[in-house]
């Protein structure tokens, strides 16, 4: 049985169900090729590091919530999920210190009068929420990071571009079709942005729609990359610390949890046995 806040956690998860049914959980995504096992490590890593999350696309349907869900399913304990029902909880959060680590759930970033939604001036207000034992995490409509900052930095929601930098995870998802697969759909993260201080270094996972993998890239301040092999975030993938994160991953992928409350429960038991990976 989970304790009252993460049964609640996994409620405000399971309230992101767009498409009815199971919601995926990153053994799915995984297994799907959405994602690969390095990528839900890293993610992991990162959110018990501080980070917070934006998960975006396009087009509707490529999965961007479904996405979401699943990662902020890696949130390490304690982390109190609050869903954004309307302004006025943004407003009420930044009137008020947090002493507990908070999670504020934003369905969409986007112009609807739907449950979640956020939109306009109030969207600056919620990334000035990150810090102080406070995170964010949403999704939107954009294919590409320069395309997610023209949006969030322009009118008319106007996000200081201090917050945006704050943010830690950005994930852009792809969806294709082709003749020779008899034109069934491909999901990948097309690029999984990871800035630091919340990981080593910014770099970033990019996918190869050739030979459908995932490969590294550094950056340099976010506008030159390249191949990340033979320096320090290579030593990083290597290093005990990573390792614990990955062998979770596998553990879940071997226990074919398919579940978030099931997913739950194995993170929560990581962290009993690893407190320390949790950055206070």
């Amino acid at each position: 049985m989970l304790p009252d806040l993460e049964q609640r956690n996994v409620q405000q998860l399971e309230d992101l169900n767009q498409r009815g049914g199971r919601m995926l959980t990153v053994v799915d995504l995984i297994e799907a090729g959405t994602l690969s096992a390095d990528m839900a490590a890293t993610v992991m890593y990162a959110l018990a590091q501080g980070a917070s999350l934006l998960t975006a696309a396009r087009p509707g349907g490529a999965g961007k919530t479904t996405l979401l869900a699943a990662f902020l399913n890696l949130l390490p304990p304690g982390v109190k999920i609050i869903t954004v029902d309307s302004p006025s909880v943004v407003r009420q959060a930044l009137s008020v210190s947090s002493t507990t680590p908070e999670c504020f759930l934003v369905h969409e970033i986007g112009d609807g009068h739907w449950y979640g939604y956020l939109w306009g001036r109030p969207v600056a207000d919620y990334f000035r929420l990150i810090g102080n034992r406070r995170r964010i995490a949403s999704c939107l409509h954009a294919d590409t990071f320069r395309e997610l900052t023209e949006i969030l930095l322009g009118p008319p929601l106007g996000v200081a571009r201090d917050d945006l930098d704050r943010v830690g995870l950005f994930a852009f998802i792809h969806v294709d079709f082709s003749a020779s697969r008899g034109y069934r759909t491909r999901r990948r993260v097309a690029s999984l942005e990871c800035r630091a201080p919340f990981v080593p270094r910014n770099f970033r996972f990019v996918w190869d729609p050739v030979a459908d993998d995932f490969t590294v890239a550094l950056h340099d301040d976010g506008k030159n990359a390249h191949a990340a092999t033979g320096d320090d975030l290579a030593d990083w993938f290597a290093s005990p610390v990573f390792e614990l994160f990955r062998q979770f991953i596998s553990g879940l992928m071997e226990k074919n949890a398919r579940y978030l409350a099931d997913v739950r429960k194995e993170v929560l038991a990581f962290y009993r046995e690893h407190p320390e990976l949790i950055r206070r």
